[in-house]
C-alpha cells in the first residue's frame, strides 16, 4: 500500500500551487454569461493567493460538494482538523473562526457541531488568514479562518436549490435552497438547509503505567475500545432584508437560526492487566450522549459613503442567544466478579448570551494614503448549571465532585487604527489594536468568585515591494492572543465515559503570540515564504492516569514557551489546456519549552505537509478533480500524531442548459485519513487510534434559478 500511495503522490505532485493577488490562480472552470449581444467569459479559480490570506473558492470545488463545513475545512490549504474538530493552521493550534467576517462565540465543541451541520453547498469561500491586520480581532494565535456564506444579490429573483446523498459507514443527506429578491431600493434574502449526517467511528486506546519515570518496568496495561454511532440532524436558516436609504446609505436586518440535535452512542470494552500480564479488570461499556441546541442571532448592519470618494463608515450590531442541552448516560459492567461499577448520568445545560457591536471608518488622507479605524465591544454571559449523578443500590445520588453551577461573564472592548500607504513600488500597512478584557467567574456551587482584567496592545505591520512586474517581496509581523474559554477554566469534571473525564484549570492565563513572515513571489505562478511564531504561556494538554480506579483525567496547563517555524511554497501551472495542477508545500516544526509532567522539553518533529489539487476539463460540460494531501508525523502538544494521507476524486456534469449540475465525488478513497496520536510522558504511555468515517461517496444536484 505504501508503494501505491507513494506512486500516486509523485504523480500528483509534478508541480505545485498558488497565485498572487494579481491574476490567474489555480484550478479553473469556465462559465459564459450572455448579456444581450455581449458575452463575458470568466475563469473560476479554486484558490487565490493574496498578500495576507489564501482564499479557497469552495463553490468551484467538485470534491467539496455535498459535504459539511468541517469536511471542507479539512481540504483548505494549510488547515488540519483534529478528531474532535479542533482546527490548526501550519501545525499550530489556536485558530479564530469567523462567519462572514464576524467572530464566532461558540465553544470548540459547539463550533464543531455547527460546522458539521452546515452544508458545503451554502459556502462560497473560505479565507485562511495567517497574519491578520489590526482591523481584525486579536484572538487566534495561529491566525483566522473566515467562512463566507453565499448571498445572492442580483436584481429580480435569484437563487439555487440543492440536494445530495452520501454514504460512508452511515447515510448522509443535505437539502436546501438560497433565494433573493431585489427590486429598486428593497431586497429580501434567505436560505435554508436540512442536514442529516450519519457517522461511525472506531476507537482503540492503550495506556501503559510504569513503576517510575525511568519507564523500565510496567505496572499496568489498560486497553479501551469503542464503536460509535453519531447521528446529527440540523435545520439552519437565515432571513433578512436590505434597504437602500439613499445612493450613499444601505441598511440590512437579518435573523440567523441554527437548530440541531446530536447523539453519540458508543459500545466498547475496558480491560486492565497487571505487571504479570494477568487480567485484573474486564468491563463492557455503554455510553449515550444526547445533545440539542437552539441558536438565534439577530443582526443590524449598514454602510454609509461620505462625499469624499473612498471615505465610508460601516456598523454592525448583533445579539446572539444560544441554548445547549446535553443528557449523558454511562454504564460499565465488569465481567470479573467482585468489582461493581456505578452507572452515571449527567444533565448539562448551557445558556449563552452575547452582544457585539462595532463601528469601522475608512478615511483616505491623500491619493495614496488611507487611514482605517474603529471601535468594537462584546459582552458575553454563559450560564452552565451541570448535575451529575451515580447509581448506588438502585438510587441516583448527586456526585458532588462533578456537579456544579458555573457562570462566566466576559467583556472585551477594542479600538484600532490601521494606516495604508502605497508608493510606486512599495506598499506599507501598519496598525495598532488595543483590547481590554474583564472576566468575572462565579463558582456558585462552592460560592467562589474570581475576577480578572487586563489591557493588551497588538501591533501589526506588513510590507510589499515590487522588484519588477514579475517579482515581488513581502514581509509581515503581528502580535496575537488566545484566551482560555469558560470550559477551559471550569474546574469541575466533564465525563466522556466512566473512565475518562476532563477538568478545567481556573489558573490558565492567555497565550500571547508574536508571528512574523517574509516571502517572495514570481509572476502568478510561484510564492515562497519563511515564517516564525513564538508563543508565551502556551496551552498544553496533560493527562494523569490513576491505576487504582482505572481513570484518566485530561486538563490543560500553561507551558513556558513554544516556537512554530517553517517554509511555505506554493505554485500553479497548466500542464495542458485541459489539466491544471496546484500544490501547497509546507515544512514546519513545533518546539515546546517548560516543565510538563516531570519533563522540561518535548522532542520537536520536522513535519511535511503536501497538498496537490488537480483539475481536468474533459469537455465544455464535463469537469473532474483529483486531490491528494499528505502530512508526516507532527507534534500536537504533548502528543505525537502519526502521518496521514487523503486522496479524493470528483466528477461534474452541467445539465439543463447549464443551469443545473450533477456532481459525484469520493473522499479518502484508500481510507488512510486516520487520526492516531501517542504520548510518553512521566510514568505513563498513551496511544489513541481513531478509525474515522472519512471514506464517503456523494452524489449531488444543484439548480440555479
Amino acid at each position: 500500500m505504501k508503494n501505491i500511495i507513494t506512486s500516486i503522490m509523485l504523480a500528483f505532485s509534478v508541480y505545485a500551487y498558488s497565485q498572487t493577488e494579481k491574476g490567474k490562480d489555480s484550478i479553473i472552470e469556465t462559465s459564459i454569461n450572455a448579456l444581450d449581444e455581449i458575452i463575458i467569459v470568466k475563469k473560476k479559480v479554486l484558490y487565490t493567493q493574496k498578500s495576507d490570506r489564501m482564499v479557497f473558492n469552495v463553490e468551484n470545488s467538485i470534491v467539496s460538494e455535498g459535504g459539511t463545513a468541517l469536511d471542507v475545512l479539512m481540504r483548505a490549504p494549510g488547515v488540519v482538523v483534529s478528531q474532535d474538530g479542533e482546527l490548526s493552521i501550519r501545525g499550530q493550534q489556536g485558530v479564530g473562526v469567523m462567519i462572514n467576517g464576524k467572530l464566532t462565540q461558540l465553544s470548540q465543541k459547539e463550533l464543531a457541531n455547527y460546522l458539521k451541520s452546515t452544508t458545503s453547498s451554502n459556502i462560497k469561500q473560505i479565507e485562511v488568514i495567517t497574519n491578520p491586520s489590526s482591523k481584525y480581532d486579536a484572538t487566534g494565535k495561529a491566525g483566522m479562518i473566515n467562512i463566507i456564506l453565499k448571498k445572492p444579490s442580483s436584481a429580480g429573483i435569484k437563487g439555487t436549490v440543492f440536494s445530495s446523498y452520501g454514504r460512508g459507514r452511515k447515510n448522509r443527506t443535505n437539502t436546501g435552497m438560497n433565494l433573493s429578491y431585489n427590486k429598486d431600493k428593497f431586497g429580501v434574502f434567505g436560505n435554508y438547509s436540512y442536514t442529516y449526517r450519519g457517522e461511525e467511528e472506531r476507537k482503540n486506546f492503550e495506556q501503559i503505567q510504569f513503576t517510575d519515570i525511568t519507564r523500565q518496568e510496567i505496572a499496568t496495561k489498560n486497553y479501551q475500545n469503542s464503536t460509535t454511532n453519531e447521528p446529527l440532524t440540523s435545520n439552519n436558516f437565515k432571513v433578512g432584508t436590505t434597504y437602500e436609504v439613499s445612493s450613499k446609505t444601505n441598511l440590512e436586518v437579518s435573523l440567523d437560526a441554527k437548530i440541531g440535535r446530536y447523539e453519540n452512542i458508543a459500545n466498547g470494552g475496558n480491560t486492565l492487566y497487571n505487571n504479570l500480564n494477568q487480567l485484573q479488570f474486564d468491563a463492557l461499556t455503554y455510553n449515550d450522549s444526547k445533545e440539542k441546541w437552539y441558536d438565534y442571532t439577530y443582526a443590524f448592519s449598514g454602510v454609509h459613503k461620505f462625499n469624499t470618494e473612498g471615505k465610508n463608515m460601516s456598523f454592525d450590531f448583533e445579539y446572539e442567544t444560544s441554548k445547549f442541552r446535553s443528557n449523558q448516560f454511562q454504564s460499565a459492567q465488569n465481567q470479573i466478579p467482585g468489582t461493581a461499577i456505578n452507572d452515571r448520568r449527567g444533565y448539562i445545560p448551557s445558556q449563552l448570551r452575547v452582544f457585539t457591536g462595532k463601528v469601522d471608518f475608512t478615511n483616505p488622507i491623500k491619493e495614496k494614503q488611507t487611514l482605517e479605524w474603529g471601535l468594537k465591544g462584546s459582552i458575553k454571559n454563559n450560564d452552565n448549571p451541570s448535575v451529575y449523578e451515580y447509581n448506588d443500590n438502585n438510587q441516583w445520588i448527586v456526585d458532588l465532585n462533578s456537579t456544579n453551577h458555573f457562570e462566566y461573564d466576559e467583556q472585551i472592548y477594542a479600538a484600532y487604527a490601521n494606516y495604508k500607504y502605497r508608493l510606486e513600488k512599495l506598499s506599507i500597512q501598519g496598525g495598532l489594536r488595543t483590547e481590554y478584557t474583564a472576566i468575572d467567574i462565579n463558582q456558585k456551587t462552592l460560592n467562589e468568585k474570581h475576577k480578572d482584567d487586563y489591557l493588551k496592545w497588538f501591533p501589526s505591520l506588513s510590507l510589499k515591494y515590487e522588484l519588477s512586474s514579475n517579482h515581488s517581496m513581502h514581509a509581515s509581523y503581528s502580535k496575537r492572543i488566545n484566551r482560555p474559554s469558560q470550559f477551559d477554566l471550569n474546574p469541575f469534571r466533564f465525563y466522556d465515559d466512566s473512565f475518562n473525564y476532563s477538568q478545567g484549570n481556573p489558573n490558565l492565563v492567555p497565550e500571547i503570540t508574536h508571528t512574523s513572515e517574509i516571502g517572495y513571489s514570481w509572476k502568478s505562478a510561484f510564492m515562497a515564504s519563511v515564517y516564525f511564531n513564538q508563543t508565551k504561556d502556551v496551552f498544553t494538554e496533560i493527562y494523569v492516569y490513576n491505576p487504582d480506579n482505572n481513570t484518566t483525567v485530561t486538563s490543560q496547563i500553561n507551558a513556558n514557551k513554544s516556537y512554530n517555524y517553517g517554509v511555505n511554497i506554493t505554485n500553479t501551472t497548466d500542464i495542458y489546456k485541459w489539466w491544471s495542477v496546484n500544490t501547497l508545500f509546507n515544512v514546519f516544526e513545533n518546539k515546546f519549552e517548560g516543565k510538563i509532567i516531570n519533563t522540561n522539553t518535548i522532542d520537536p518533529i520536522v513535519t511535511l505537509n503536501l497538498s496537490v489539487q488537480n483539475s481536468f476539463t474533459i469537455t465544455d460540460t464535463w469537469k473532474a478533480e483529483a486531490n491528494a494531501q499528505y502530512q508526516s508525523k507532527s507534534n500536537v502538544g504533548i502528543y505525537e500524531r502519526d502521518s496521514f494521507f487523503d486522496f479524493s476524486i470528483g466528477l461534474s456534469k452541467q445539465v439543463l442548459a447549464n443551469k443545473g449540475s450533477i456532481k459525484f465525488n469520493v473522499t479518502d478513497i484508500f481510507n488512510t485519513n486516520k487520526y492516531n496520536i501517542n504520548s510518553v510522558i512521566g510514568q505513563t504511555s498513551i496511544d489513541k487510534r481513531y478509525n474515522l468515517d472519512s471514506r464517503v461517496a456523494t452524489i449531488s444536484f444543484t439548480y440555479r434559478i
